[in-house]
């Protein structure tokens, strides 16, 4: 991938959300309405489905809490660049239709070629694919668990009540250590994952999978979920990955030195003291803090220490000494826990019935994040922020794309007493509202109607509509709600004539 400073971000896109996957997605969502035999369907094509993902990404800009509203009459919800790509009919129907696998291909359940995640399966395989080789691998990784929030019924669901997202879906990524760039993921389906793994366990099996591929002499930490004495062997003799992680105590292998039954307690260890046993490759280390920091390393030296600075109580910074691998395992645990972050600060996922359909906003959004973190690699972070970025990327998506016949935001009234197309408290407030001329004749938003066309050059200057002179200027503001609108041609005349 050759890029320059003058790059925009939807070339970064592409690459690692490349066309096929969008023509993908056109085809199996065709299929999939043809299958359904879905009302009132028009076949999808690639530059209307760019741009539904273009309106997904500007959705996480400016969030609503109803889908609804974008396409909302009042001003103060309504979007302008979603109303005028999608009508809310057609963005409802590409969202009911969506897919990216053949349903009519996906084996049966009690077959052992079943697949939990078929839906998503081509979309998990040419992401992992295009994220790994898009990007050089850092010589710092770190493994961990991203939750992706669902509350629906899934057989994936987790529970983990100390996560701040508690229910949902588990997902095992392989992360940048300072960037928090996604190189590899893996989403857990529960026992079948579990059963599949090693005797070693699952942390085992999860660690060796996600590291596929990670090149030699690379540094990877991990939390104590996965971190344990065949791991850390394997991770260097096999593959010559270096590993370091916090460890729990009960775990098979561990030196009796460090384990509770010795009653190695705080009177015994010094505050900031450590202790530490060998046993080549891997060192264990227990250093006393506020509580037992416990940790294993096949990367350091057990007996190096470093001096680093912790912020006291009073606001000032006080140096301690600490263990050269817990200060490592701090700096490059977080990389998962970065890349987090960007999920969070404009998250793309919707309410959805259909369970995989998170998943999908799940790895939609990580291709924009991993497109962001190579595109500010160039480009100063402080002047290409995240948010300016999304929102240039969904334009670029939509590329002028429209799917209306007729472009206008003007509602019209229809005889009944129908829709003004303006709040009633802009339309009726107190703040005076004064004719101008706008200098061309447009339909009236108060008698015109799609049978019976009446223009004007008159506009109120607050609701920024048109409107006859009389009598439909003074009628229009003093109508009722909907359903209760004063008749142009009737009461309102009579109104203003007296």
């Amino acid at each position: 991938m050759r890029v320059t400073h003058k790059t925009p971000p939807i070339e970064f896109f592409d690459h690692f959300f490349p066309h096929d996957l969008v023509d993908l997605m056109v085809e199996q969502t065709n299929i999939y309405a043809a299958q359904k035999q879905t009302l009132h369907w028009n076949p999808t094509f690639v530059a209307e489905m760019r741009a539904y993902l273009g309106i997904l990404i500007m959705m996480g800009l400016h969030t609503l809490p109803d889908v609804n509203l974008y396409w909302s009459t009042d001003s103060f919800y309504r979007n302008p660049d979603i109303a005028h790509t999608f009508t809310q009919k057609r963005f409802k129907k590409l969202t009911e239709n969506i897919h990216l696998n053949d349903n009519s291909k996906e084996p049966e359940r009690d077959t052992p070629s079943h697949d939990k995640l078929y839906k998503i399966r081509p979309l998990i395989t040419k992401l992992n694919e295009v994220f790994q080789t898009n990007c050089a691998q850092s010589s710092t990784q770190s493994v961990d668990e991203s939750m992706v929030k669902f509350k629906g019924r899934s057989t994936l669901k987790q529970y983990m009540p100390k996560k701040p997202i508690k229910r949902g879906y588990k997902v095992w990524a392989r992360c940048d250590a300072k960037s928090g760039y996604l190189y590899v993921f893996d989403i857990y389906i529960g026992k079948a994952d579990e059963n599949a793994s090693s005797e070693e366990g699952l942390g085992y099996n999860v660690i060796m999978k996600l590291c596929q591929g990670v090149p030699r002499n690379t540094l990877v930490a991990f939390d104590n979920f996965f971190t344990g004495i065949p791991l850390m062997n394997d991770l260097l003799i096999k593959k010559g990955i270096y590993a370091v992680g916090t460890v729990r105590l009960n775990r098979k292998g561990l030196p009796e030195e460090l384990l509770p039954k010795n009653k190695l307690k705080k009177e015994k260890l010094g505050k900031l003291e450590f202790t530490y046993k060998s046993k080549a490759p891997v060192s264990a280390i227990q250093w006393l803090d506020t509580q037992l920091v416990n940790v294993l390393t096949t990367a350091h030296n057990p007996k190096s220490v470093c001096t680093v600075e912790r912020k006291q109580k009073d606001g000032s910074k006080k140096a301690i000494t600490i263990p050269t691998a817990i200060a490592e395992y701090t700096v490059n645990m977080g990389g998962v826990d970065h890349f987090d972050h960007f999920r969070a600060s404009y998250p793309i996922g919707r309410k959805s019935r259909r369970n995989w359909l998170r998943l999908f906003y799940f790895m939609f959004d990580s291709a924009v994040i991993n497109a962001y973190i190579a595109y500010i690699q160039i480009h100063k972070q402080k002047d290409h922020t995240h948010r300016d970025f999304r929102l240039r990327l969904a334009r670029s998506l939509i590329d002028g794309f429209t799917c209306k016949k007729r472009t206008t935001n003007i509602t019209f009234r229809n005889k009944k007493g129908g829709n003004f197309g303006v709040p009633a408290e802009i339309r009726r407030s107190s703040v005076p509202h004064y004719p101008e001329d706008q200098g061309k004749f447009t339909r009236c938003r108060f008698c015109s109607t799609k049978n019976t066309q009446k223009r004007s050059r008159i506009i109120c200057d607050v609701c920024k509509v048109a409107l006859c002179p009389t009598p439909c200027f003074k009628s229009f503001h003093i109508a009722q709600e909907e359903g209760e609108a004063i008749d142009c041609n009737s009461s309102a005349s009579s109104m203003l004539t007296g």
